[in-house]
C-alpha cells in the first residue's frame, strides 16, 4: 500500500516537473522571440529612414559643380575598365548632362545604407510576414526606377516620364508620397514594439 502511494506521488511529482519545465521553456522562448523583435523593429525602422533619405537625396534637382566633377571622373574611371572587355559598351561623356547622371553618383555614395537596407529583407520575413516584407521589397523597387531613370535621361534629356522619375522638386510629388507613405505604414506597425525602449528625454527648465 505504503510502496503504491509513493509510486503514485512520485509520477505526480515527474508530471509536475516536466510541466513546469516546459512552461518555463515556453516562458523563456516568449520573453527571447518578444526580445529579438523589439529589436529587429527598431532596426528595420533605422534601415527603412536611412534608405528614405537615400531616394529623397538622390532625386534632389540641384547639381553642384564638384558633383559634376566626381561624376565626369566616374565615367572616366568606368570607361577605362570597361576598355579591358571585349565589346564592351563605353558611356558617352556629354559634359552638358552630368548632372543628369546625380541620382546613381549619389545612391552609388550612398551603397553601404542601400545594402545594409536589403540585408533585413529575410528577417523582416520571418517576423513580421509578407505585409512588411512586400513593403521593404516595393521601397527597394524605387532604388532600380531612379537609377534607370537617370540613365535613360542622360541619353534623352527631353524624354519628361525619365524627369518625374529622377528628380523631383519638392516632396509632393508622386514617388515622394508614396515612398513617405511606406514609411509611415511600417512605422505604425512596428513603433509600439519598441517605443517603450525609448528613454524619456528630459528637457531644462526654463529660466525665470
Amino acid at each position: 500500500m505504503n510502496c503504491n502511494i509513493y509510486n503514485i506521488v512520485s509520477m505526480i511529482a515527474s508530471v509536475a516537473t516536466a510541466v513546469i519545465a516546459g512552461m518555463a521553456l515556453y516562458a523563456w522562448k516568449r520573453e527571447f522571440i518578444g526580445k529579438k523583435k523589439i529589436e529587429l523593429a527598431a532596426e528595420i525602422m533605422t534601415a527603412v529612414i536611412d534608405f528614405q533619405d537615400n531616394l529623397i537625396e538622390a532625386r534632389l534637382n540641384t547639381t553642384t559643380q564638384i558633383e559634376q566633377s566626381e561624376i565626369k571622373k566616374w565615367l572616366e574611371d568606368v570607361n577605362s575598365k570597361k576598355q579591358t572587355i571585349p565589346n564592351a559598351m563605353l558611356w558617352p561623356i556629354y559634359p552638358d548632362r552630368l548632372q543628369l547622371l546625380s541620382p546613381i553618383h549619389r545612391l552609388n555614395q550612398n551603397f553601404a545604407k542601400s545594402e545594409k537596407f536589403t540585408s533585413i529583407f529575410n528577417k523582416s520575413l520571418i517576423y513580421f510576414g509578407d505585409d512588411l516584407y512586400k513593403l521593404l521589397v516595393e521601397l527597394y523597387s524605387f532604388l532600380r526606377k531612379i537609377r534607370y531613370a537617370s540613365e535613360m535621361l542622360y541619353e534623352d534629356p527631353t524624354n519628361k516620364e525619365f524627369q518625374q522619375i529622377a528628380f523631383s522638386d519638392n516632396d509632393k510629388d508622386e514617388i515622394s508620397k508614396r515612398i513617405f507613405a511606406i514609411g509611415e505604414e511600417i512605422k505604425l506597425n512596428l513603433e509600439p514594439l519598441y517605443k517603450d525602449q525609448q528613454t524619456k528625454w528630459k528637457k531644462l527648465a526654463k529660466a525665470s
